[in-house]
């Protein structure tokens, strides 16, 4: 089985049976701490500092860039629980307030529902003080904070279309069996609520999304895209000119010299990628000093090299190398304002009619 990518473990509506094919763990035990740690003695035989994340790539490169330091500097036994993000978040679900994690790498949308759940511990300002700094959209509450920013806009081949203007462009006739939609169960959940919030829908009402996508693929003959490498595969074809995609993708697609171009459309989706603290962790002070350690700028280019996902610090200006990535001015404001905790109770609901509605159709 190929190794999931970041993109496709964002997930909102993963199959059980999927979701044990594709855990992973590392959970390794514990040993005493340094006397130089910032846990007190009460800790000293309690369980390594443990942090959760999708694994592959991108864990490591969490690990590198963000967690060996920070452990380091603690002198912190650091241990790493890789798994599906979805997956990190049931089981903090199920163990509220006697986490099996300390930190929880993921998207808004799970940790929302954590968050009304009590399952997480509120960041403390007087230790994550660079929230400030970071873009109010990559932002949740008081429990939720970006390093990162992955917007699902719209991927176009600049050879074979036209700058779209909004989502509504996948209804052209001129590309009639040349556009993608996403997967209900990749990213299409939340894509579709922002459709249908730009056609005057909301999350209590699916209606004028639902008859949007279902013409797209009634009409426009849309290629139904499975996760983040098989839209990389229809571009590099040519099979698809336009599809919502991730920015950094796209980015990646442009180093591999495919004439392809990203576009911040009214109703794009923001997804950041953050780190929340479990209610119950024995290690919330170091917790909350290691998110702290995320919202660094220079910590946050770091990983923006890696990964072509602009920072979330908007302080941060970027090299002139990746200038092509970089938010414009006013961009995020026309991304998707979404309630997640209604989306999250539609997730099944909606599940349902996407697939009698749309994929029917």
């Amino acid at each position: 089985m190929a190794e999931p990518t970041r993109e496709d473990v964002m997930s909102n509506g993963i199959s059980r049976r999927e979701v044990l094919t594709m855990i992973g763990s590392s959970v390794m035990v514990g040993a005493a701490l340094t006397s130089q740690s910032l846990i007190t003695p009460a800790f000293a035989q309690s369980r390594p500092f443990t942090w959760a994340a999708t694994g592959g790539t991108w864990g490591d490169t969490l690990r590198r860039i963000f967690v060996e330091p920070f452990a380091k500097a603690q002198g912190l036994e650091a241990v790493h629980s890789a798994q599906l993000e979805s997956v990190a978040a049931s089981k903090i679900l199920a163990s509220c307030g006697n986490p099996p994690f300390d930190v929880s790498n993921g998207p808004q949308a799970d940790y929302d529902l954590l968050n009304a759940s009590s399952c997480l511990e509120a960041y403390d300002p007087s230790i994550v003080t660079g929230l400030g700094d970071i873009y109010p959209e990559a932002k949740e509450g008081d429990f939720y904070a970006a390093f990162n920013i992955l917007l699902f806009g719209m991927c176009w081949n600049t050879k074979e279309a036209k700058r779209p203007a909004s989502f509504k462009d996948l209804l052209l006739n001129d590309y009639k069996g040349l556009v993608g939609i996403p997967a209900y169960g990749w990213y299409g959940m939340a894509w579709l609520h922002a459709v249908n919030k730009e056609l005057g829908g909301t999350e209590d009402n699916i209606d004028p999304g639902i008859a949007a996508v279902a013409e797209m693929v009634r009409k426009n003959k849309a290629v139904v895209v499975e996760n983040a490498d098989h839209g990389t595969r229809l571009m590099e074809s040519g099979e698809v000119v336009m599809m919502p995609y991730w920015n950094g993708r796209t980015a990646r697609l442009q180093e591999a010299k495919i004439p392809a171009a990203f576009e911040i459309v009214p109703g794009t989706v923001l997804v950041g990628s953050g780190f929340s603290i479990t209610k119950g962790s024995p290690y919330t002070k170091q917790s909350q000093a290691f998110v702290q350690t995320t919202l660094d700028p220079q910590k946050q280019l770091e990983f923006t090299r890696w990964s072509k996902y602009p920072p979330s610090n908007k302080t941060l200006k970027l090299p002139p190398e990746l200038e092509g990535i970089a938010i414009p001015p006013g961009a995020l404001e026309k991304t998707a304002k979404l309630n997640w905790k209604k989306v999250n109770e539609h997730r099944s609901q909606y599940l349902e009619r996407w697939n009698k509605e749309v994929l029917s159709a």
